[in-house]
């Protein structure tokens, strides 16, 4: 299970209004790392319009998808028409050898190219010092090299400051310094070089949304959340800020936050990459939204369908829907397509699921299919159970051991939930009792009854944590008197008076109610008859005695027993 973070943050904008965004330029979708796209753009215009800087563009976006080797393909076109002292593309080769740590051809060529523009092109001094950082690409909350092995944040220092010496106004340049600088583990200096980018005219969304993520490498997260705000501020269209907010509120589990933030980052970037899609329901059944989930499935149903984990999606949500033959449907085919991705929680909804299907008719036939069921359900909850340690499955299995009567199996899985450390609620502690009181009645190999004391007064504490937390449950103060009642032979259990005090509490508890005294006459019967023994042979209270005995018989006028006990002879201890 995913471990929670707590931080406190700002309210977003979920509800902010779009504008209808437009087709994002290269630039765009590289600082949304989909570098992919960005090289078909770029390279589609080389070829449509071939020049040193087009050239140079199809190679760059190469690079940053991390392709150094097709990068230097169209590098080799444009180095024809470079100029003398400007050599771009024979920069981007010698890159490519640097970012493919090939330092034996890297090196000389990097001399070339700054011998041949006497290190004073501050475009190529950039383009050195960008490499230097190895290309840092925003995107999830973190911020990473393409090519780690390429990064020297000194030396990208070196070359951008000579840049920034030379181009002041580039902005660029500044900030491929913050990038150099928070690479530097200076992330003062490098907010700064960012907000400088903004001052010389860089798109402020895009500045806004890296100084975001440098917060949230620092987990400032507020000032992340400040920042993504700004960047949608500045442009509603600049989609990467949405996805940010997404990813940074699922961190947080967030979930219904992450799923408003993603609807509004595919609306705005048209964005409908399988991973994009699959990830926009995996927010939305995390925020419980689980008709939007497969919804969204479904209207996405080409681009997904080669992925199994929408099976997933959909059996988690048809389960969570109360949709289970849908939900069985669904998971049985994930668990056939993709056998190595399964884990706990597909057995869970599995089980969940099996045990959803309602009962066809009133039937035998109806019946049968009915536990059949519930039992393959409660065996994919068995397999799932040890490893949740958010929902406690254990309390799932047992009502299910309780109802069908399998008391020793219903004792042994909320044991099972305690070792796992899930506190029982009253239900739970309330059937613990129950079971633990019917297995006390045990037979001995000549069929007689054994009373298992043991059990009994397992029964009357577990009964008595439940009658702590609803005490008004009646069935709870009958059984804690019957347990201390059964667990002793008759004369000795109304002696030791430990029933005593459950059975009083349960008359009162039931006798102005007609239909619990007719529920419950023969355990009401039963109270009076002990009460009645116990001011008999106990207290010695006649007229106590006496009181028992008349509102007994006023509510059971009828009753034989209670009858007898009415002639002073009768032996009234009750059996």
């Amino acid at each position: 299970m995913k471990t929670k973070l707590i931080f406190s943050l700002l309210t977003g904008l979920a509800g902010t209004a779009l504008a209808q965004a437009p087709t994002p330029d290269a630039t765009t979708l590289m600082s949304m790392g989909r570098v992919n796209e960005a090289k078909y753009l770029l390279s589609r215009n080389a070829q449509q319009t071939p020049t040193v800087q087009s050239y140079f563009d199809a190679g760059y976006g190469y690079l940053r998808a991390g392709q150094p080797d097709s990068a230097r393909i169209w590098f080799e076109k444009g180095v024809p028409l470079d100029g003398k002292r400007e050599p771009l593309n024979e920069t981007g080769i010698a890159i490519s050898y640097l970012v493919a740590n090939d330092v034996a051809n890297a090196g000389p060529k990097l001399e070339e190219v700054l011998k041949k523009s006497k290190s004073k092109n501050a475009d190529i001094l950039f383009r050195i010092g960008e490499a230097y950082t190895g290309y840092l690409t925003p995107g999830d909350g973190s911020i990473k090299p393409t090519y780690p092995k390429a990064v020297d944040a000194n030396k990208a220092m070196e070359y951008l400051n000579k840049a920034a010496e030379r181009d002041k106004k580039n902005p660029a340049i500044q900030l491929a310094l913050g990038d150099a600088y928070y690479l530097n583990k200076d992330a003062g200096t490098a907010v700064t070089r960012y907000e400088n980018a903004i001052e010389l005219g860089m798109d402020a969304s895009r500045v806004d949304q890296r100084i975001g993520d440098i917060y949230w490498q620092g987990r400032n997260l507020n000032l992340a959340v400040d920042y993504y705000k700004k960047a949608i501020e500045a442009n509603p269209n600049y989609s990467p800020a949405y996805n940010q907010l997404a990813e940074l509120y699922f961190l947080v589990n967030r979930y219904k936050e992450a799923a408003s933030y993603e609807d509004q980052y595919v609306n705005v970037s048209k964005d409908r990459r399988q991973e994009t899609l699959l990830r926009q329901a995996q927010f939305h059944f995390l925020a419980k939204d689980y008709d939007r989930a497969v919804s969204l499935i479904d209207s996405n149903r080409t681009t997904l369908a080669q992925n199994p984990i929408v099976y997933r999606i959909e059996g988690w949500s048809n389960s969570s829907l109360k949709k289970p033959k849908k939900a069985i449907e669904n998971l049985t085919t994930f668990i056939e397509k993709a056998p190595e991705k399964v884990i706990p929680d597909d057995y869970k909804y599995l089980g969940q699921a099996y045990m959803g299907i309602e009962s066809a008719g009133t039937d035998s036939l109806s019946a049968m299919n009915k536990a059949i069921n519930d039992s393959i359900g409660v065996t994919y909850l068995e397999k799932a159970a040890p490893f949740d340690t958010t929902d406690n499955l254990y309390s799932e299995i047992a009502r299910y051991y309780y109802r069908t009567k399998k008391h020793p199996q219903a004792v042994a899985t909320l044991d099972s939930a305690a070792k796992h450390g899930f506190k029982a609620d009253v239900q739970d502690l309330f059937r613990y009792g129950m079971s633990n009181y019917t297995l006390g009645f045990q037979r001995d190999t000549a069929n007689k009854l054994v009373r298992d004391t043991v059990r009994f007064a397992m029964a009357d504490s577990a009964l008595a944590l439940a009658q702590k937390i609803s005490p008004e449950y009646s069935p709870t103060v009958l059984y804690r008197a019957k347990a201390n009642y059964y667990a002793y032979d008759p004369e000795t259990a109304v002696r030791n008076g430990k029933a005593r005090p459950y059975f009083e509490q349960f008359i009162t508890m039931v006798a102005d109610k007609p239909d619990d005294v007719k529920r419950y006459s023969r355990d009401l019967i039963l109270a009076f008859k002990y009460l009645i023994s116990y001011e008999e042979l106990v207290t010695k209270n006649q007229a106590t005695r006496e009181e028992w005995l008349k509102k007994g018989l006023a509510l059971f006028p009828n009753n034989k027993d209670l009858a007898k006990i009415a002639e002073p002879e009768e032996d009234t201890a009750p059996q």
